[in-house]
């Protein structure tokens, strides 16, 4: 398949599902000199806390085509290669860049693909090209073929005077297209576009085809009500969601936009291809009348959990780690059946004392069976009943995660739901605070 270009509210059960073997792409090892399951905290500090900027969803790379290339040529990333990723726009008539973020801008969310893939491997997603080396973390898994997405925050780098800020993306093995759409960005809003804080809500799903109007299949668009005072997102202008596409039958992909918007010309959220079950975290602007639409190609069906939210009323302003920390690694000790796993992240890698939320990036590796991942507060009370993470026997698969750290024990507590041990990785990438 290929990334697109220009083109109920009861909590229910979390996805288990028996779905065929995949072949695993490793994950990268531990930082040099750093034993599996301890922190490798960067030495780059984090980002000043900020609100958020919501832009919707806008491409900012595709290397398939010269026309969404810095480089000016459609040519895929190589092997080892980190490339530079400029936070803008280029336009032809007259030829010019345009920054789609302020140069005091300091993280940005974008969702990025791997597509065309020659072999197994990782990108790593992070702030900077000219960082030595290769990195010590990961941002999304793929086989040889196989066309993945993973969204992410990450901190940027300043490029100089009167340039747009950068990202770079890091490719480890093989050559593969890379594409990056743009989400939104923390730093100062503007007049037409407000700077607004988060807060987290206790995971709820509010859509799921399998239980109530049926099978996706192409073209289908799907509604969900996502702010309104049942869920405590009732001041919401963007939400923060957890997209499942469950069992698909083909290829495809997946559009979240406003309720009252329209369908936009390019970009996607969430690909998906035959037999694979695939979760993506979503940020997306909510419609004057609280809701959402989910715009579906190919054959599946589509769970929507609804996990924090963007409001004038929130609360939270988020940093970004300059340098991404591996905090848990278990594969010297897999994760055992049905069992939960607890993270303490304060204090580790410069997390602060009053870091409400962490930001995640989940990896399984190495699973035996089918299952998911359920990542919340420790001290919540019990699990939410939805799912952070999916994967298939065999196959390696990141999210991101957005996780409520809880008032008493700021820990995480990481639930492994499936019939045989895996492997899991947490890479951390910043924290919010009140603000």
């Amino acid at each position: 398949m290929r990334a697109r270009s220009a083109m109920t509210t009861a909590a229910l059960t979390a996805l288990v599902l028996t779905l065929p073997v995949t072949t695993a792409s490793a994950a990268p090892a531990p930082a040099p000199g750093t034993a599996p399951g301890t922190a490798s905290a960067g030495t780059g500090g984090a980002t000043a806390p900020a609100a958020f900027v919501s832009l919707g969803i806008r491409r900012l790379l595709d290397t398939r085509s010269y026309r969404e290339n810095p480089t000016g040529q459609a040519r895929k990333l190589q092997p080892g290669e980190n490339f530079p990723v400029p936070l803008s726009t280029w336009k032809s008539h007259p030829p010019r860049e345009v920054p789609e973020v302020p140069a005091d801008a300091t993280a940005v969310v974008v969702n990025v693909t791997a597509t065309n893939t020659t072999e197994d491997g990782y990108l790593t997603v992070r702030r900077d090209a000219d960082l030595p080396g290769a990195p010590a973390t990961s941002t999304l898994n793929f086989k040889a073929g196989e066309t993945v997405s993973n969204t992410v925050t990450v901190a940027v780098a300043r490029r100089g005077a009167n340039t747009s800020p950068q990202i770079s993306v890091y490719n480890n093995a093989g050559t593969t297209d890379v594409v990056v759409d743009i989400l939104g960005y923390y730093g100062p809003g503007t007049s037409t576009r407000p700077a607004e804080r988060y807060d987290n809500v206790m995971p709820i799903r509010v859509t799921d085809t399998r239980v109530e109007g049926g099978r996706l299949g192409w073209g289908s668009v799907v509604t969900a009500g996502v702010a309104r005072d049942s869920l405590g997102t009732y001041e919401a202008t963007s939400v923060l969601l957890n997209v499942t596409a469950v069992d698909p039958s083909t290829e495809g992909f997946v559009v979240a936009y406003p309720s009252d918007g329209t369908l936009p010309i390019e970009g996607s959220h969430l690909n998906y291809g035959p037999g694979r079950t695939v979760a993506n975290q979503v940020v997306v602007p909510v419609g004057a009348d609280g809701g959402i639409k989910l715009f579906n190609t190919g054959s599946t069906d589509l769970v929507v959990d609804v996990i924090g939210y963007y409001g004038p009323w929130a609360h939270h302003l988020y940093s970004a780690l300059t340098e991404q920390s591996r905090l848990l690694d278990t594969r010297d000790d897999g994760q055992s059946p049905f069992s939960t796993h607890r993270l303490q992240v304060t204090g580790v890698a410069g997390v602060p004392e009053n870091a409400a939320t962490v930001t995640l990036n989940m990896t399984v590796t190495e699973p035996q069976a089918a299952g998911h991942l359920e990542v919340y507060a420790a001290d919540q009370g019990g699990r939410p009943g939805t799912s952070n993470l999916n994967f298939n026997a065999g196959q390696t698969v990141a999210n991101g995660v957005t996780a409520d750290q809880g008032g008493v024990q700021h820990a995480v507590d990481i639930y492994h739901h499936s019939a045989g041990r895996s492997q899991l990785i947490a890479d951390l990438t910043g924290y919010f605070v009140q603000g």
